[in-house]
């Protein structure tokens, strides 16, 4: 349901409401009095209780007929009201037209311009693990087994062995050994020693500083990855000839039957004082095609689906000091929030949002759906999908990766030769180690689970990211590469970790013909 007109009156004055004082707000019958009592007292306090809503309750009772004529909002709030809620621009109405609106919306039709194509074939549900050793062991060896058996499948491995065909003292000649790198490091003189296991033991492999090729392939082997090494046993250590990683193979991807297209955003950030507001109102007019635009508008009406690669609200207390960036201080404040603009989005559209890091939500991978509890509103819009991340989704024929990405910055920090502010390098490090999350024990948790659901088993068409906030596109193999960008403008937070976010700029692709189309809604109009 969307808050009402009155309280978003108090938000407009700078108020917030606890849940309960929301709720306990709305069960009263003199709700229009008690707020305009609020409006008029000039309080000092921010966030209004159950007890500071009592208060005003106690006083004398207005008529029942000064309420009435009192109900209607006032021309000047009217103005405010639109300009922080309602898109820009948009014809104001009465409050019946009003009332009507917000009662189609809640009971819309599903009036499909284009018929729906849209299968999950998978998104994570909550598995209970308890986080023991024995369970990060058996994780692990789900790793190692769903990995192996992608190189087992290749035909350029030849004389495979395991650490238990490796005795001291008897060398062998080029061999392979397919293992999990546990540790690397590096020498004074640049020789990289490694740490690698498979489930029958572990040994060190070298890579001697004179294989200089090979030393900077090395730069880019990542611990706890499952990678195949060649090379020649000598009495108790692999030397290490060449490093092979279990990549995807080159991809042939499926098109859409229809001329249909896809909007990819991510990182919306509902809630904060730097949420690009004006930005995302612009972007729902595009889908709507009611842009002055009119070639905006003939793309915008053939969006079929709209994917949101995470971050749909701000959250509360995901970095330190974010309270003072908080223009709502309630997460579930915030999710009313992100779903009144999304209902303005016309019904014929697949909605499909994964969670990220600032949503509703376990932290850990992988990320189950957004919970009910903290956005019941999205689960009453029929056009959304609350997958979790990853996610892997066919939309009109297309195959498509969605995943948060909150893997990118651990490697980027790993890898020197990777800039922090991009993105598709590491999605490319990503599908060359065929795992969203290949190191642990960095900023990204890792659920401890039988099954390890973050391999990379199966292909798409297209593996979309957010999380960065730096919008970025490529083809690696055959598969598309878009991280979506964000709608928030740069954090204090950002500006300490000198990230310079690109605002509103994001992607469209044809699926027809998985064409790529850069948008900024920064430039539109």
């Amino acid at each position: 349901m969307t808050p009402s007109r009155r309280i978003r009156e108090l938000y407009a004055e700078g108020y917030q409401l606890t849940p309960e004082a929301y709720d306990y707000l709305n069960s009263l019958q003199e709700v229009e009095n008690i707020i305009d009592k609020i409006l008029d007292s000039n309080l000092n306090n921010a966030i209004l209780s159950i007890a500071d809503i009592d208060e005003f309750l106690n006083e004398d009772i207005i008529k029942k007929e000064e309420i009435l004529e009192q109900s209607l909002p006032k021309k000047e709030e009217t103005k405010k009201l639109e300009q922080e809620i309602q898109p820009i621009q948009e014809k104001k109405e009465t409050k019946e037209e009003e009332v009507k609106s917000e009662i189609k919306v809640e009971t819309k039709s599903r009036k499909e311009k284009i018929s729906s194509d849209l299968e999950t074939i998978f998104s994570p549900e909550i598995q209970r693990s308890v986080a023991s050793s024995a369970n990060f062991r058996n994780y692990f060896k789900s790793r190692f087994q769903l990995i192996n058996a992608l190189f087992l499948k290749r035909r350029d491995i030849t004389n495979r062995v395991t650490t238990n065909d490796l005795i001291p003292n008897r060398n062998r000649d080029k061999i392979s050994l397919i293992a999990m790198v546990t540790k690397v490091q590096k020498t004074r003189k640049g020789t990289v020693i490694l740490d690698l296991e498979d489930p029958s033991g572990i040994i060190t492999g070298i890579i001697y500083a004179s294989k200089q090729d090979l030393i900077t392939k090395s730069e880019f082997i990542l611990e706890d990855s499952v990678l195949c090494f060649t090379g020649n046993w000598w009495k108790d250590r692999l030397s290490v000839d060449d490093v092979l990683w279990p990549d995807i193979p080159f991809h042939k991807s499926n098109f859409a039957y229809d001329d249909v297209y896809a909007l990819f955003i991510s990182d919306i950030h509902v809630g904060s004082k730097n949420f690009a507001e004006k930005l995302f109102q612009r972007a729902i007019k595009l889908v709507n095609g009611k842009l002055e635009n009119e070639k905006y508008n003939e793309i915008g009406k053939k969006i079929k689906y709209i994917l949101v690669g995470g971050d749909v609200v701000d959250g509360v207390g995901v970095y330190p000091g974010q309270i003072e960036d908080l223009a709502q201080e309630n997460i579930r404040l915030q999710y009313k929030t992100a779903a009144y603009y999304f209902k303005q989005v016309r019904e014929d559209v697949e909605i499909i949002i994964i969670p990220g890091n600032h949503d509703g939500t376990r932290a850990a991978e992988p990320q189950t759906p957004i919970q009910r509890e903290f956005a019941p509103d999205f689960y009453g819009i029929d056009n959304i999908h609350l997958l979790g991340s990853p996610c892997y989704i066919k939309a009109h024929n297309v195959e498509i990766m969605m995943h948060h990405g909150n893997s990118i910055l651990d490697i980027n920090a790993a890898i020197p030769a990777i800039s922090h502010e991009t993105s598709i390098p590491a999605m490319v490090r990503m599908l060359e180690n065929r795992h969203l999350v290949p190191i642990y024990g960095k900023r990204t948790p890792i659920v401890p689970e039988s099954e390890d659901r973050l391999v990379i088993s199966r292909v798409p068409d297209i593996f979309q990211t957010g999380h960065t906030h730096i919008a970025g596109d490529d083809t690696y193999k055959g598969v598309t590469l878009i991280n979506s960008g964000t709608f928030q403008y740069q954090t204090s937070y950002q500006k300490s970790m000198n990230i310079n976010p690109t605002v509103g700029l994001t992607y469209i692709v044809n699926l027809k013909l998985l064409q790529r189309t850069p948008i900024n809604f920064q430039e539109m109009k």
